[in-house]
């Protein structure tokens, strides 16, 4: 290795000094942005992405299972809606550095397995239960919550939420 003069090896020592300072800056300016989201809009984020989630798996067997056609036609709803909506909130997750595990088709499995004469009981027993919980997610954030995209999400969300528990609870009750 050929060696520096002194006089060349301060400015090189200088300027790699100071990009490690910029690179140790950065890193944890980023770390604690990730960092800096609130526990309340996290928990949020997580819950809703494991809930919407399983709306779509189960709502996936539910649209191929059925013979009901407004049953159907509620599942179809559910898929495009939660689909959407869980892209948005993927999205939403990613830039707050927040991990989202993918599905793990365990929600599909157990609804493939029902019993047929009770599935569509079954599924809007689910579907009601479902969201009356993220209603009550949804509104804690759209309330409590401090990150404002976070909020923003969930206020945006929150109607169509509320309209698939009416959708639901509608349909529950004609079939009885």
């Amino acid at each position: 290795m050929a060696k520096m003069k002194p006089s060349t090896l301060l400015p090189s020592l200088r300027i790699a000094a100071a990009l490690s300072a910029v690179f140790l800056t950065l890193t944890g300016f980023v770390q604690t942005a990730k960092a800096e989201i609130p526990h309340v809009d996290r928990s949020f984020i997580e819950k809703a992405a494991k809930s919407g989630m399983e709306e779509v798996d189960a709502s996936r067997v539910a649209a191929d299972r059925t013979s009901n056609p407004d049953v159907r036609s509620l599942a179809s709803t559910m898929i495009t809606d939660h689909e959407s909506a869980n892209a948005t909130l993927a999205s939403l997750a990613a830039s707050k550095g927040i991990s989202i595990p993918a599905s793990d088709n365990d929600t599909t499995k157990k609804w493939a397995k029902k019993d047929s004469k009770d599935f569509d009981h079954d599924y809007l027993a689910k579907m009601v239960s479902d969201h009356e919980d993220a209603v009550k997610l949804f509104q804690n954030e759209a309330k409590d919550g401090k990150d404002e995209e976070t909020v923003a999400f969930a206020r945006k969300v929150l109607p169509k939420l509320e309209h698939h528990l009416q959708m639901a609870n509608d349909l529950k009750k004609a079939l009885k």
